[in-house]
């Protein structure tokens, strides 16, 4: 028996040919669509902002500022498994001002006021997971802590010296929290609102003076200036952000508790929402009441 091909038809030889290309698109698709952020929506990449302040070993401090290194690093055991991605401040100018990616599922672990238990207990931590960070320390304090011997881990802040090698291992970002305008205390400014009646010239000079002070001890002790002012107590002031600008603040951290979302607008980058860390929650409730905030945003 005599077998021979039959010529295939032109009809055919069309349909093979689109039916490859279809296969050859949806397989490239499909590679984009993994690389995509997965928490991107219509508002932009959602980016959980943890702020922390104290870590203490001692339970008569703990509060809502003060947590323990055992809850830190629960914290960072439960950003391990669920797949998220600490970043830090050039990482989001990267992406909006460059167009590097973010990872998939960015989040952003913040220390405000520079206390010495950022070196002594989150460092490590930070080392162990390869984690980064972004510490915004109240300058005045680190200069006094730099130039004394009574130090306790209850009350210090972290040194100079500290502060470098922290930042020359490349997990730790730090960025301005004022110099000496870190106040909140009953007839005195709080933080770095223009008191009452005060002149607006003044109140400006004041602040470019303080802020500006932390940038030039920076530019001295680290070779660069911070990107991003972190507001003490997250009070904000309209009459701040003209020098904020003039002293070349690209970003800014304040304390509203909600989901921070990144797009490429720039403005994106100001007064960065963040959740206070405290110690009268555990790890899965503190997460499960962030993520809640997204979840009732996008109902």
């Amino acid at each position: 028996m005599l077998w021979y091909h039959r010529p295939i038809s032109k009809p055919t030889i069309f349909f093979a040919a689109v039916f490859a290309v279809a296969t050859i698109f949806l397989t490239v698709l499909s590679g984009i669509q993994q690389i995509l952020p997965v928490q991107q929506n219509q508002e932009g990449i959602a980016m959980p902002v943890i702020m922390y302040h104290h870590i203490l070993e001692s339970s008569k401090l703990l509060g809502a500022y003060v947590i323990t290194p055992q809850e830190l690093e629960k914290d960072f055991q439960w950003i391990q498994q669920e797949g998220y991605t600490p970043v830090v401040v050039q990482d989001l100018l990267d992406y909006v001002y460059s167009d590097v990616p973010l990872p998939e599922k960015p989040i952003m672990i913040t220390f405000d006021d520079g206390y010495e238990s950022n070196y002594v207990y989150a460092y490590p931590l930070l080392q162990k997971y390869g984690y980064k960070a972004v510490i915004s320390i109240y300058g005045r304090c680190t200069d006094e802590f730099s130039q004394t011997e009574d130090k306790h881990i209850n009350y210090s802040h972290i040194t100079w010296d500290e502060i470098r090698e922290m930042a020359d291992s490349g997990l730790v970002e730090f960025q301005n929290h004022t110099y000496n305008m870190h106040y909140n205390a009953t007839g005195k400014r709080k933080g770095i609102q223009k008191m009452y009646n005060e002149d607006i010239a003044a109140y400006q000079a004041l602040l470019r003076e303080d802020l500006g002070k932390l940038q030039q001890e920076f530019q001295e002790h680290l070779g660069y200036t911070p990107t991003a002012f972190t507001y003490p107590f997250g009070f904000l002031e309209p009459d701040a952000e003209p020098v904020l600008e003039e002293l070349g603040f690209l970003a800014s951290f304040c304390c509203e508790e909600r989901i921070h979302y990144i797009t490429k607008d720039p403005q994106c980058l100001y007064k960065i929402r963040r959740f206070n860390r405290p110690h009268d929650l555990n790890t899965a409730d503190f997460f499960e009441k962030m993520e809640s905030t997204a979840k009732k945003r996008q109902a």
